[in-house]
């Protein structure tokens, strides 16, 4: 059974108004049973594999990567050339997004490419899975033996439903909180007590009762915007096609975060100015955005005149939810369906990783070997300058130091589930009247409530 929710940080490739994004779950919160319904997959097309349409924009990193992708596969397997149209948005999200929309209504409709790309939080994954739009791609894998054990699997298992694999994801991102040891001993801040996501709450509104405390508890305030996706709270159930918004977790994170400070909404940290913020009493935790290259040009820095600590926030079982940021589905009615799964195939390969180790900066890898490899080849052992104009806080050059990186990757291994975002189902965006001051949370929870109710009915 899966569950949907979330906004993601940047929305750049998908987006369908009337399949606007959803969160989908392995679920994290105890005590909660329901009979999920079957996902029914319609059954293949007659197969010709003759050829291999995907579709893609100019917008956003992905495209990058795709521009790669299809340039050398294209070299390398000239017998089963990919044909890839990429619509030019000039650099508008908007021209994007309509472009996009478009596409994936004639993919509703039965035609378009075979690959549909996924990026951000702007296309309800859960609702194409149910509308049978997808194809199931776990026979291809089965026949061909694919080796799963060298990629996360807890992220991968997220495109699995009922035994069908019906998406398949390529790159996450997971909620990592950064500070320094004399931060923490000035707080009083227990990181043991933050086991579970109720544990972090409890810490989070000591330090917000207590007057003396001068440090914001995040530097940005989007850092706790994703709450619910984080504690991997179920509020919202497709199988049921209700919302349940009584969970006492979403009002005591609501209340905390309408007291947080810092940064406005949608700031994300970025650079060496948290690093600053946090030597110079301002902040207690940072959230780097990008989370891949922000790591050694944020967090790293605090080892320029601290100790650097980290923590992921836990879900409220202890474990970590993950983030999809970009995964890819064949369409059910693909008559391709074997070049679509090479395709594919190659898009997790090493060999296709290494070729483009200079786009994953953003976000993490699916591939374990892949986050490794850009940490040798792009970060390690590279002092990275402090210099102006970026450096104007007098800190010295940051050396990256392999014990920290190893210590974040083990919390990778550490993920129990993932999602796909939802920016419809989001539970924050649902409770825009709340965060504004225009209602109370009783009238505002109310009101989302139906909201999502009517959105899970359509």
């Amino acid at each position: 059974m899966k569950y949907l929710c979330s906004k993601i940080l940047c929305p750049l490739l998908v987006c369908l108004i009337s399949l606007t994004s959803c969160t989908s779950y392995k679920n994290a919160y105890s005590g909660i049973s329901s009979e999920s319904t079957p996902i029914e997959v319609p059954p293949p097309v007659e197969q010709t594999n003759t050829e291999l349409n995907i579709w893609y924009t100019d917008y956003g990193t992905s495209a990058n990567f795709l521009d790669a992708a299809v340039s050398l596969y294209n070299q390398q397997y000239p017998d089963r050339m990919v044909t890839a149209e990429k619509f030019f948005a000039d650099g508008s999200i908007e021209n994007s997004d309509a472009a996009t929309q478009q596409m994936l209504t004639e993919v509703m409709a039965g035609s378009g490419p075979d690959l549909i790309f996924f990026t951000g939080s702007s296309t309800d994954i859960e609702k194409m899975v149910r509308r049978g739009v997808f194809a199931d791609m776990e026979p291809y894998f089965e026949a061909d033996n694919f080796d799963w054990s060298v990629y996360n699997q807890a992220v991968m298992d997220a495109g699995v439903w009922d035994g069908h694999r019906l998406v398949i994801p390529l790159q996450y991102n997971f909620p990592m909180l950064y500070t320094s040891q004399t931060a923490l001993d000035e707080t009083g801040f227990s990181m043991e007590n933050c086991d579970t996501f109720g544990g972090l709450l409890d810490e989070i509104e000591a330090i917000q009762a207590d007057s003396d405390q001068t440090r914001e508890v995040f530097r940005a305030k989007f850092t706790f915007y994703n709450f619910a996706n984080y504690a991997g709270i179920p509020y919202v159930d497709y199988d049921r096609q209700k919302a349940d918004l009584s969970f006492p977790e979403l009002q005591q994170s609501a209340e905390i975060f309408q007291n947080l400070e810092g940064l406005e909404l949608g700031t994300y940290d970025m650079g060496i100015d948290s690093a600053a913020d946090i030597r110079d009493g301002k902040a207690l935790w940072i959230c780097p955005f990008p989370p891949v290259d922000g790591f050694y040009t944020g967090p790293e820095v605090i080892n320029t005149f601290d100790d650097m600590v980290m923590m992921p926030i836990r879900d409220v079982n202890g474990g970590i939810q993950a983030e999809i940021t970009w995964a890819v589905a064949v369409r059910n009615n693909s008559p391709n369906l074997q070049n679509a799964y090479e395709f594919i195939k190659y898009l997790l390969s090493e060999e296709y990783h290494t070729e483009t180790l200079n786009y994953r900066w953003l976000y993490y890898s699916v591939l374990d070997a892949a986050n490794d490899a850009y940490f040798q080849d792009y970060v390690y052992g590279r002092a990275v300058p402090l210099t102006p104009p970026k450096n104007t806080y007098g800190l010295d050059s940051v050396d990256v130091r392999q014990e920290d990186f190893d210590e974040l990757m083990d919390y990778t291994r550490q993920i129990t589930g993932a999602y796909f975002s939802c920016a419809e189902t989001n539970f924050m965006r649902n409770m825009r009247d709340y965060i504004s001051g225009e209602a109370s949370y009783e009238e505002a929870i109310q009101d989302a409530e139906k909201q999502l109710n009517l959105y899970l009915s359509e």
